[in-house]
């Protein structure tokens, strides 16, 4: 894995259009059926925030360098040297879903954000080019 690693996520894009034109014609159907309005409404507050990322196009930065650590949201940003980072835990949740921790050697842990997660065995890569160990975790309940 060739050094620096950068990753970039936009909030507008085809897996998020088409997720709420899927949504959408779910919900006409269901209106086409005579389903209750008011429950209609309460299915469509689901689709709420993936419209707002395609109205508002969050964009994300992350990138690992040999030295240094960042991530930029529109919420949240962080930097922070490699050398601090003991070790990173890699989570799979039962969604399937991979989320991030960084045990650092003072032993505070910090979570990289979903908005910036790059691929994860890409991350992995990155992270072991470094030399910095790396946990894997499935499906724990705890």
């Amino acid at each position: 894995m060739s050094l620096p690693f950068r990753h970039q996520t936009r909030g507008r894009s085809l897996r998020t259009a088409l997720a709420v034109a899927a949504a959408l014609v779910v919900l006409i159907g269901l209106y086409l059926v005579g389903t209750l309005l008011w429950l209609l409404a309460v299915f469509s507050l689901f689709l709420l925030p993936a419209l707002l990322d395609l109205l508002r196009d969050p964009k994300g930065h992350f990138e690992l360098t040999e030295t240094d650590l960042k991530w930029d949201t529109p919420r949240l940003s962080a930097a922070l040297p490699v050398a601090r980072i003991a070790k990173a835990r890699f989570d799979t949740r039962w969604d399937f879903s991979v989320r991030v921790t960084l045990i650092l050697h003072d032993g505070k842990k910090l979570r990289i954000p979903q908005d910036v997660l790059p691929p994860h065995q890409a991350l992995e890569n990155a992270f072991k080019s470094l030399n910095i160990p790396v946990e894997r975790h499935h499906f724990r309940v705890i």
